[in-house]
């Protein structure tokens, strides 16, 4: 069941990556940037979540409340590629 939901995280995070690179209105290099910008995001963002010792599940006080700001943050991470897919190719 672990597996599928890594599959799962990571079609969220590469699909909208390669519609971004797939993309022929836009010069080569325009085109990778946009995907890495797209594939990349979630990465610093969950790096992010796990480099503040409170949402890296070590909190002291109100660790239910830290709980779930993670967990709320964790999913927005999956929906970022989306998002910025959309924000990059909306501009034109």
């Amino acid at each position: 069941m672990r597996v599928l939901f890594i599959l799962i995280a990571f079609g969220m995070v590469a699909v909208p990556a390669l519609l971004a690179l797939a993309r022929s209105d836009l010069p080569r290099g325009r085109r990778i940037v946009n995907a890495l910008i797209v594939f990349l995001a979630p990465a610093f963002a969950l790096g992010l979540i796990h480099g503040v010792p409170e949402l890296d599940g070590r909190a002291l006080q109100y660790p239910v409340a830290w709980t779930t700001l993670r967990l709320v943050l964790t999913g927005l991470a999956l929906i970022l590629p989306w998002c910025l897919y959309v924000w990059l190719n909306g501009r034109r």
